[in-house]
């Protein structure tokens, strides 16, 4: 098949989150299985790339193109969406000599030009949403969805011909908001193995943070947003040291305007000499194998592949119910679960893994298998394609 995939993020943009690693595993392994893939993407990109713009690039064998942002040219105005301005004359010109066409995101400008042209061409669609579909008022974007959905949105999302989501929870708001059971079909994302393999020496990372061998180091590794519930584990840990004097909470990601916050919290608390934020690393395995616990504490995520890398590497994981993640893993009984904002909950929780280093290597293992049978990322191509062959 001649596919075209169609992402706001992808390679080397991994610090903008699951999409761009999504989109560009899928990718890379839809190549492999002989298929001819092209992508759509953008230079969006927290630190410079480089990358040539607007015209097609060779990655990894793949044909893609990273259309220039216009918001570039208007520093300082953050409100400004992404807007690929090149984009439709290279879809108006191309469009129509794919098979099949895989969205990563809904209320993207990407995803509205390149609706438009499938439609105008008569191309078939699947759509994949990474749960940003329902208007979840507490993240207080309600509105902009509102009006995004009355320009672009209700028509990207009629004409798809099939929806793909990463597990019941999203598959039920999907549901509630009138898509019908037929058109929506479960594909979680996978794991990848070869991300959290290191070249380093395990106890790097611990000298890199400056943590001596003793302590116990809890990890988290993600954003720093404020849906990521960084406060809430910030929380929870300050009543875990208050027994467990040698812990050490590690922050890892990038600044997506919410340190400044989180730093003001942990002095308040006077935890600052038990809190570190070490920025972004794409050398996520260094740091997985030195942690003895990852915390996966975000209020609303319909999927997180962190907690399986942890997992991978060797690492017990504590998430919140609400986050898609909880119910793989109260499914594959491989981690302990906690309702988000409980944080007594948490920090017994905390103190648990750390105390009892035998329940978490059953954990693991059993988490490992559950990966390796149901989370791997040619499996899942496996399911996307049948779902694409149904759109046919």
């Amino acid at each position: 098949m001649k596919i075209l995939q169609v992402t706001p993020f992808f390679k080397p943009s991994w610090e903008s989150g699951g999409v761009a690693r999504a989109a560009y595993e899928i990718s890379k392994r839809l190549q492999r299985a002989g298929h001819d893939v092209t992508v759509y993407t953008t230079n969006r990109s927290t630190y410079p790339t480089g990358l040539p713009t607007n015209r097609p690039l060779n990655v990894d064998g793949m044909k893609v193109y990273y259309f220039e942002n216009l918001r570039k040219y208007f520093p300082g105005t953050a409100a400004l969406p992404i807007v690929p301005y090149y984009l439709p004359f290279v879809a108006h010109r191309d469009l129509q000599n794919y098979d099949i066409i895989h969205i990563h995101e809904h209320r993207t400008l990407l995803a509205a030009m390149v609706s438009h042209y499938a439609r105008e061409y008569g191309v078939p669609y699947v759509l994949q949403p990474h749960g940003s579909l329902p208007k979840n008022k507490t993240l207080g974007k309600a509105r902009v969805k509102n009006v995004f959905d009355f320009i672009f949105g209700s028509a990207i999302l009629d004409a798809a011909s099939r929806l793909i989501v990463m597990n019941s929870m999203e598959k039920e708001q999907n549901m509630l908001m009138g898509i019908h059971e037929d058109k929506i079909a479960v594909i979680p994302n996978g794991i990848s193995f070869e991300r959290c393999v290191t070249a380093r020496s395990k106890g790097e990372f611990r000298k890199f943070c400056g943590i001596e061998n003793g302590s116990n180091l809890i990890l988290y590794l993600g954003r720093i947003d404020k849906i990521k519930g960084i406060d809430f584990l910030i929380e929870a840990f300050y009543r875990l040291v208050q027994e467990q004097k040698d812990a050490i909470l590690v922050i890892v990601g990038p600044e997506w305007g919410y340190k400044r916050e989180l730093e003001e919290k942990v002095r308040a608390l006077g935890i600052q000499d038990r809190v570190r934020f070490v920025g972004y690393i794409d050398d996520v395995g260094f740091a997985y194998q030195d942690a003895d616990l990852l915390v996966y504490p975000g209020k609303y995520e319909i999927f997180g592949l962190v907690p399986f890398e942890a997992i991978i590497s060797g690492t017990p994981v504590i998430v919140t119910d609400g986050n898609g993640s909880g119910e793989l893993i109260r499914k594959g009984d491989c981690g302990l679960t906690v309702r988000y904002g409980d944080c007594a909950d948490l920090a017994e929780k905390m103190a648990f893994c750390l105390e009892n280093p035998g329940e978490g290597r059953k954990m693991i293992q059993r988490g490992q298998e559950f990966v390796r049978k149901n989370l791997t990322w040619d499996r899942v191509v496996e399911k996307l394609e049948q779902e694409y062959r149904k759109c046919l």
